[in-house]
């Protein structure tokens, strides 16, 4: 560890670049790295209140009376379309056996039905019924309804501007 230590320090582009960005940093030029992340924690938790506040305000809506579970589980059969309970469990970062008890409620209410499979009895994928597929796309309109109005504040190239960064952070590991 200490050669590549000591060969980095000898390296005169590297020196110069730690001593560039320690004097920007130091003079509060750049904004650092635990900075930007600090205030984008700020932000995405006011974006995804937001979100939070569109979910609440749709009382009137046929997915009325769904707690946050379970209008993940509508939105997620609506985007995937029939998946087996592991794969939606798994989506859902939950244990298959409170993805059950989610599902049976769903299915009580008519919106979501299993569905056996004919090659293997054995299989059995959930799915939304037309109840679901109404409260899916109610759910669906209002949250692209308030993203069109919170990219409605961007011009045109600061859409793209915006679009083009959140794809990278998105694609980030």
């Amino acid at each position: 560890m200490k050669r590549r230590y000591r060969a980095a320090l000898s390296n005169p582009h590297i020196f110069l670049y730690s001593k560039y960005l320690k004097l920007e940093l130091t003079q509060g030029l750049v904004p650092s790295l635990n900075q930007n992340a600090t205030e984008l924690r700020d932000l995405v938790q006011h974006f995804l209140r937001r979100f939070r506040v569109v979910d609440a305000a749709a009382a009137n809506g046929p997915h009325a009376g769904l707690r946050m579970q379970e209008l993940r589980v509508v939105e997620r059969l609506g985007d995937a379309g029939p998946i087996m309970m592991k794969e939606l469990a798994e989506h859902m970062f939950l244990a298959v056996n409170s993805v059950t008890s989610l599902v049976d409620k769903l299915e009580a209410q008519g919106l979501i039905r299993r569905v056996r499979s004919n090659e293997d009895r054995r299989v059995v994928r959930v799915e939304l019924a037309d109840t679901g597929r109404s409260a899916y796309r109610a759910a669906v309109d209002e949250k692209l309804s308030l993203l069109r109005l919170m990219l409605g504040g961007l011009d045109p190239a600061e859409q793209e501007t915006f679009m083009a960064l959140f794809r990278k952070i998105a694609r980030a590991e």
